[in-house]
């Protein structure tokens, strides 16, 4: 293995060595066909790359580190399918953790990640302040965190608020309920809040937070949303509901529980989710969502690796109506 060099893969694959190290640093930009015929060529020759001494020879690395808070929401699962797949294409490897609320482990985790000479971060937690992610040194990618001097990857989230409730509007719902987690107002996530709160002005509102739908698929967030769903039955009878959820794990939940209790589905109960992800569409009855355009925002964390400017790239929010939940 020791003893391919690159001038041995380029003779098998009968390239230049200038193409073969290009194909290992910037396959982009090379065309399918010749890709192929390196890889060929290094399967042949049982070629592997030595990592550890790129980044010894050349001090750089193809390594990317990604943090998120956790894994067991769809977004944050298909974020990572996409951040794969466009990582793949550049031929970037991304070391991936999670850091479970704490801000001394993520911290830990970061000096791990920098012990690789990672060419740069992806953080999707709340955990670190703008100015200790400015103090990194090495470029920083964040996606739906606070902002700072550093690449802010955010959805639109105001006008993604104001969507849903245009549309509950137009469905003559009589009750507007928005339902969430957590949130803090320097979150860029709470003008989903601003948003939907803007578009329902003076109607019949309620904000319901609770923290067990973090965690949307334990026992706790279950017997939680039993309980919010005989409320709302409780207090609202026979009117037309709207619910906005902020993110479509907790609207899959919301939509189980209002079915275990015979709450009308589709007809007086008009749901929205947040985010598109795949759950929405696998939903007993498929929920209408906000796209963040996830595959848009992993393209661009990618892309901004190789040219890195501090600042907020802005993705828009697209309402995704569902036939099955609204008028046409």
């Amino acid at each position: 293995m020791d003893k391919v060099k690159i001038t041995d893969i380029a003779k098998q694959s009968k390239v230049s060595p200038t193409t073969v190290s290009r194909y290992f640093n910037h396959p982009e930009l090379l065309s399918q066909e010749t890709q192929t015929k390196i890889e060929d060529a290094i399967q042949k020759l049982n070629y592997k790359q030595d990592h550890l001494a790129r980044i010894l020879v050349t001090g750089e690395s193809n390594l990317v580190g990604v943090i998120f808070p956790h894994l067991h929401l769809s977004f944050y699962t298909e974020l990572l399918n996409q951040l794969i797949k466009y990582a793949k294409e550049k031929g970037y490897h991304l070391i991936v953790y999670t850091s479970n609320n704490s801000k001394s482990e993520e911290l830990q985790l970061i000096q791990n990640l920098l012990s690789y000479r990672v060419k740069g971060l992806i953080l999707l937690s709340h955990l670190l302040s703008p100015q200790e992610i400015e103090e990194l040194p090495v470029p920083v990618i964040t996606i739906e965190r606070t902002g700072g001097n550093y690449k802010q990857i955010n959805n639109d989230n105001f006008t993604g608020g104001k969507l849903a409730a245009e549309l509950l509007i137009q469905n003559d719902c009589d009750v507007f309920i928005h339902i969430n987690n957590d949130y803090q107002e320097n979150w860029p996530s709470f003008k989903r809040i601003l948003g939907f709160e803007f578009g329902i002005k003076d109607r019949c509102y309620e904000r319901i937070v609770e923290n067990n739908f973090t965690d949307p698929y334990t026992s706790k967030a279950e017997s939680t949303m039993q309980k919010v769903v005989q409320n709302l039955l409780t207090k609202y009878p026979n009117k037309k509901i709207g619910v906005f959820c902020s993110n479509d794990d907790i609207a899959n939940l919301f939509e189980r529980e209002c079915i275990k209790q015979d709450f009308d589905v589709p007809n007086m109960v008009k749901l929205i989710g947040y985010d598109n992800s795949p759950v929405s569409n696998y939903a007993v009855y498929p929920i209408t969502s906000i796209d963040q355009n996830i595959s848009l925002m992993a393209q661009v964390a990618i892309q901004s690796l190789d040219n890195y400017i501090p600042c907020e790239t802005i993705v828009p929010a697209i309402l995704v109506k569902k036939i099955q939940h609204y008028d046409t």
